[in-house]
């Protein structure tokens, strides 16, 4: 089915906790942005004033949920459509060798075999009235969530391609060499995580994770944000490692879909 982007929903546009998601999510699409880095500086805002709003006590507990996630994955589904010229759909009921039906919400083609999954995570949350409990003031480490998503994303990244080659009926499914099948057996399947950091020890934590994560998809794309050094306002913070700076991922997926019937 056509993807909508959850962000633009009446449910979520009318709630003032999601107010900086929309309009930052308006704002790159009268960009017509094709890449991560022009949209970059509209991105930080929107999560340093969500934050903010989060903090306040505004934004309620489905927006702590799933604001920033649906936000995420409305920009890379904008982004990926711009850059490609190729639209991006939600596809319930896709089946996997273990589970009938997995539901994706970032993937390519509207219809038959799958071709290309984007799956994401947006972790991070600052201290608000709902988690008094924290005890670290600057919230919950982006980092905490990582592992049970990554694990989550992997197991269905792999039924689907499992199924995907029982259904070809070429032998195409694992043999002892695992990794190097998921690497090449299709469906084309990317992680792409954004994590909201508190300090070294959680981005030190998020980067390896995103490597976790890369041995499992054909690539991960992470992008590590927190305060600066003054607290005045968010910054990225380094990845270590070219190949998993997200724009540079993103990249590689949008030559990818380009190829794609």
């Amino acid at each position: 089915m056509p993807r909508k982007p959850k962000t633009l929903s009446k449910g979520n546009a009318e709630k003032p906790g999601r107010a900086p998601l929309l309009a930052a999510l308006q704002e790159m699409e009268e960009m017509e942005a094709s890449t991560f880095r022009e949209v970059e500086t509209v991105y930080l805002t929107a999560m340093q004033e969500f934050d903010r709003l989060v903090s306040a006590g505004i934004a309620d507990q489905g927006d702590v949920r799933n604001g920033k996630g649906d936000f995420f994955n409305d920009m890379l589904a904008l982004l990926l459509a711009n850059c490609s010229g190729k639209e991006l759909h939600t596809r319930p009921g896709v089946p996997g060798l273990s589970f009938r039906n997995h539901m994706l919400d970032v993937a390519y083609p509207a219809k038959g075999l799958v071709k290309l999954v984007i799956e994401t995570k947006a972790s991070g949350i600052p201290k608000h009235p709902g988690n008094e409990k924290q005890r670290n003031p600057e919230g919950r480490g982006g980092s905490a969530d990582l592992e049970k998503r990554i694990k989550e994303a992997s197991f269905k990244n792999i039924d689907i391609k499992a199924e995907q080659a029982r259904l070809v009926g070429k032998g195409g499914g694992p043999t002892a060499d695992l990794g190097s099948w998921i690497k090449s057996a299709p469906p084309r399947c990317y992680m792409f995580m954004a994590v909201r950091v508190r300090d070294e020890v959680d981005l030190r934590n998020s980067v390896n994770f995103g490597h976790v994560a890369a041995t499992w998809f054909d690539a991960c794309g992470l992008y590590c944000y927190g305060w600066n050094g003054g607290k005045t306002a968010y910054e990225a913070k380094p990845v270590d490692a070219t190949s998993l700076e997200l724009d540079r991922v993103l990249a590689g997926v949008c030559t990818a879909l380009r190829g794609m019937g």
